[in-house]
C-alpha cells in the first residue's frame, strides 16, 4: 500500500505541477479536481484521514467554484460558510495530534481566498498552504509527498511570479 500511495502522489504532482501554470481559474480547478481524487487515493492509502478527507470536500469545493464561475446564484456567503463548517466537522471528526488539523487549515485558507480570488491570488496562497501541507506529509512519512510539496512550491513561486508579469 505504501508504494501504491507514493506512486498515485507522484502522479498528484504532475496534475497539480501543471493546473499553476494554467491561465485562467476555471482551467486551474479542473485540473485541480482530478489530482484532489489521486490525492484522496495517496491519503487514504497511507491512512491518513484528515488529508484523504480534506481533499473529498476540496474536490466538492472546486467542483463549486467552477459551477460559481458559471452561475451568480451560487456566489452567496451562505455556500462558503457551509464549506467551512464541513472542514470543522471533519476536523472534530478525524483529530488525532496538532498535526492532523495542518491540512485542514491549508483548506480554510484556500478557501477564503478562493472564494472569489482570481488567478494570481489563487497561486500565491497556495504557495503558502503547501507548506501546511509540507508538515503534514512529513509527519505522515509521505517520501513523494514531501518532495511533491517542495517542487510544489518552487513551482507555485514560479507561477505566482509570471503571472505578475502579465
Amino acid at each position: 500500500m505504501y508504494v501504491l500511495s507514493q506512486t498515485v502522489s507522484f502522479i498528484t504532482l504532475n496534475l497539480t505541477l501543471i493546473s499553476y501554470h494554467l491561465n485562467t481559474k476555471k482551467k486551474i480547478f479542473n485540473l485541480m479536481c482530478l489530482a484532489n481524487i489521486f490525492d484522496m487515493c495517496h491519503y487514504l492509502c497511507l491512512n491518513a484521514y484528515s488529508g484523504c478527507l480534506t481533499k473529498v470536500i476540496a474536490l466538492v469545493r472546486n467542483i463549486f467554484i467552477i459551477k460559481k464561475e458559471q452561475n451568480k446564484k451560487f456566489d452567496r456567503i451562505i455556500f462558503l460558510i457551509m464549506f467551512l463548517i464541513m472542514y470543522l466537522i471533519v476536523g472534530i471528526y478525524t483529530f488525532k495530534d496538532v498535526y492532523s488539523i495542518l491540512p485542514l487549515c491549508a483548506a480554510i485558507i484556500y478557501m477564503i481566498i478562493t472564494w472569489n480570488g482570481n488567478e494570481k491570488q489563487i497561486k500565491k496562497v497556495a504557495f503558502y498552504c503547501y507548506f501546511l501541507w509540507l508538515a503534514y506529509n512529513i509527519c505522515i512519512l509521505s517520501i513523494v509527498g514531501i518532495i511533491s510539496n517542495i517542487i510544489l512550491l518552487c513551482s507555485t513561486f514560479i507561477a505566482y511570479q509570471n503571472s505578475k508579469k502579465i
